[in-house]
């Protein structure tokens, strides 16, 4: 692979004179007194001189450009001379230039000889156009391929640090790179598109050489001859071992992917997005797309379809039928479910592999979704969204395999192996899986093992929530569950005063033997009913408790001692303010309370299996210095969570991790933020220098944040290995360029600069990472 010298001045010859015939044209049309015609040639002419003027500026610039190596920017600036006049050498000269200098010869010979083409062998420049190609053809002869010479890992580790369209651009560098990468896995196992224009056209164009080694692929979609390239190869079975696909418009492409890195996680969906539809999903491209399924059916098992317009072309009979070894399907329309089923008959049997289903549908009802409970009778894993409450108790009664249950909770749903008891996947399970022929009648007993609900917003209607409790009581692990004011209370005009609803009696009444529950996270009812009710779960199994909104703190705790039951996980968030000085005061004393009980708890001396690991105070404005030191005092605790503002002092806060680590309490795990009136970049630094043994650090919005400040804290903590920092003012790309420059392992990375609507600050657990 050569590589020229720079050249310190621009070469390239403009001629800047008016064409000659424009110039005769002109005398001849003032000897004879045509002024229209004067008028006409003297515009060509200082249209010609404008066009050529420019063309001169563009080069200068293109010129220093390369001069600073900024070679993207430079070969922008020759496209686009030739762009605005294609029929002019320079464009042409100065993009071969710019690629001869990178050791492009072979694609700066296809750029002059396309200007051979397009220039007039008349113009002035043409023999520029010859001369440099005969120069750029003696290179590529001539030049020195050190690439043969390499080990196989090298040249591995080389192409894993170019971009997308580098790697692609090596096809023209020389016939060496040209076939080695033609059948390097590694080099297009992952094709994110994420470059640009000039990018995905790069990747397009080899993708008929490389297309069998992609497994995880992302299309733009807002780009039409990309697209239909694409489609146009997997329709001919070209991505045999395509195993994701991402069909998307650019900028959610860059959300998804700018500085957001795991490492060791991969992902295998298809996304789809509505911006696309009107100019590309037409009645043929719609069976292309099926037919490339088809073709990819024994690989491709996940895929996203997301439509932000009204009347999506693809029902979901169409994926069904052509995936039958799909095994998640996520579906985002704006269409009512009864309208994007299709005609499940066509299947004309149940859908054997799908396991994990996902619907945003407006509005999936229960009539809509009861079909579907005979044609997918096989889904664990249920997430829908826009839903009516009427969808329950179809999931309760028809869907009989279902373990995990979203009900309109706007988040990812966490996977199955993440969250729920192991031991439970290595035995056979409690309820047996429900064969074909019991599928579409009513079920006596269900499998349900993870309840999630929606944070904030309305909440989940009390009757159903409770026929839901009693059906799965012996396999329930995970309730996750939101009780405030519904949808038909908020449009009745509840809460009504002196007012008991039916399923006041019933939470009251019943009793349930939910001795597998392991985790409980809930917010009150407007009648305070529920509350009550859940912490009557609390039990030998259960082992993270947390309340949201509490609507009485005290009977909260008091129940939490009376049950004398240890935990490991304890959670509170958004607790209000007291209304005066009284209420504070018993609010801490009730603080101090909790606290002193688990702090007896933690002593050495007590050989218990369950310890306080982790401790989550999110938005509690009533937390205090005072508060922190009887916290401080809990011996077992690992993880910290703090959020939002309350009556901490910044010298309380720092007290509190100084006391920590006198008792020798080993934090690991730590999240901040919100905190602007307690954490500032001192404070910070002074805190992470205390905590020894931190792995793990969770940090958004905390305002005054610096580059150096997050570089300094990676310095201090000499055991971090996972680390998040959204919405903090600083940087991603010095961040992660830092991170990457060191010779720290990090397991996981998360830079965000934005606002994630994806972040559930309420669902946040310690236990992800481990």
């Amino acid at each position: 692979m050569s590589t020229t010298s720079p050249v310190t001045t621009a070469t390239t010859i403009i001629n800047t004179a008016t064409p000659i015939s424009s110039s005769e044209k002109f005398k001849n049309a003032d000897n004879h007194g045509d002024y229209p015609e004067i008028i006409r040639q003297v515009t060509n002419t200082i249209t010609h001189i404008e066009q050529l003027e420019f063309l001169l500026m563009l080069e200068h610039r293109a010129h220093a450009l390369s001069m600073k190596s900024n070679f993207g920017a430079a070969t922008q600036e020759a496209e686009t001379m030739i762009k605005y006049a294609p029929t002019l050498p320079q464009g042409y000269l100065w993009y071969g230039k710019v690629l001869s200098m990178q050791g492009k010869q072979a694609r700066a010979l296809k750029v002059y000889q396309e200007g051979l083409i397009k220039v007039s062998t008349n113009d002035l420049a043409y023999g520029q156009l010859l001369q440099a190609k005969k120069m750029a053809d003696e290179k590529n002869n001539q030049h020195f391929d050190f690439v043969s010479a390499l080990p196989l890992e090298v040249k591995e580790e080389i192409v894993k640090l170019l971009s997308e369209e580098e790697r692609s651009n090596l096809f023209d560098v020389s016939t060496t790179w040209s076939q080695w990468l033609e059948n390097c896995e590694k080099a297009w196992k992952y094709i994110y598109n994420d470059h640009g224009h000039d990018g995905n056209i790069a990747v397009s164009q080899v993708l008929p050489k490389v297309a069998k080694h992609i497994n995880h692929l992302t299309i733009p979609a807002t780009m039409k001859e990309v697209w239909l390239k694409y489609l146009e190869l997997l329709e001919n079975g070209h991505f045999r071992n395509l195993k994701s696909l991402k069909l998307t418009c650019n900028d959610e492409m860059r959300k998804l992917t700018s500085n957001d890195f795991a490492f060791g996680i991969t992902t295998t969906i298809i996304t789809i997005t509505g911006d696309m539809i009107p100019n590309l999903f037409c009645a043929n491209s719609v069976m292309s797309l099926m037919n490339g399924f088809w073709k990819t059916r024994y690989t491709l098992t996940k895929i996203n379809f997301m439509f932000s317009e009204n009347g999506s072309p693809i029902t979901i009979t169409d994926i069904l039928f052509h995936l039958p070894y799909l095994e998640t399907l996520i579906f985002v329309v704006k269409d009512p479910l009864a309208d994007i089923l299709g005609e499940l008959e066509t299947l004309q049997e149940p859908h054997r592999s799908l396991i994990d289903l996902t619907l945003s549908s407006y509005p999936t009802t229960g009539d809509a979704l009861k079909p579907l409970t005979k044609w997918c009778p096989y889904v664990r894993r249920l997430a829908l969204e826009v839903a009516t409450p009427g969808v329950l108790d179809i999931v309760n009664d028809y869907f009989p395999n279902v373990e995990m249950l979203g009900y309109n909770y706007y988040f990812k749903l966490p996977t199955l192996h993440e969250v729920l008891n192991q031991d439970y996947n290595n035995n056979e399970p409690i309820i047996p899986i429900i064969s074909m022929n019991n599928m579409y009648n009513k079920q006596e007993q269900g499998r349900l093992r993870a309840f999630y609900s929606n944070n904030g917003g309305q909440g989940v209607p009390g009757d159903a929530f409770l026929r839901l409790l009693q059906k799965n009581q012996k396999t329930l692990e995970i309730i996750h569950a939101n009780m405030t004011i519904t949808k038909q209370q908020d449009i009745d005009g509840e809460p009504y005063d002196n007012y008991r609803p039916d399923y006041a009696r019933k939470a009251a009444s019943v009793v349930l033997n939910l001795d597998r529950l392991q985790k409980i996270m809930f917010w009150p009812d407007i009648y305070g009913v529920y509350e009550p009710f859940f912490c009557r779960m609390i039990g030998p199994s259960l082992k993270y408790f947390k309340s949201v909104e509490t609507s009485d703190l005290f009977a909260v705790v008091d129940a939490l001692i009376s049950s004398q039951q240890i935990l490991e996980t304890l959670g509170f968030a958004q607790i209000r303010t007291m209304n005066n000085d009284l209420e504070h005061t018993l609010a801490t004393q009730c603080w101090v309370r909790l606290f002193n009980n688990y702090a007896a708890k933690s002593l050495p001396r007590l050989n218990t299996t369950k310890k306080l690991r982790n401790v989550m105070l999110d938005y509690c404005y009533t937390i205090s210095d005072d508060i922190l030191d009887a916290l401080a005092d809990i011996k077992t605790i690992k993880g910290l969570s703090f959020q939002g503002n309350s009556r901490i002092t910044r010298q309380g806060f720092k007290n509190f991790f100084t006391k920590l680590n006198k008792q020798n309490v080993q934090i690991t795990k730590l999240k901040l933020g919100g905190m602007k009136d307690v954490v500032d970049s001192n404070t910070l630094l002074d805190i992470v220098s205390t905590v020894e043994n931190l792995e793990v650090l969770h940090l958004n919005d905390l305002d005054g944040l610096t580059d150096n400040d997050i570089k300094a804290l990676v310095h201090i903590a000499k055991k971090l290995n996972t680390l998040v920092v959204k919405r903090c003012g600083v940087y991603s790309e010095n961040i992660v360029a830092f991170l990457n420059n060191t010779n720290r392992q990090f397991k996981y990375m998360k830079i965000i600069e934005y606002h994630d609507d994806d972040e559930d600050i309420f669902n946040f657990d310690f236990d992800t990472f481990n």
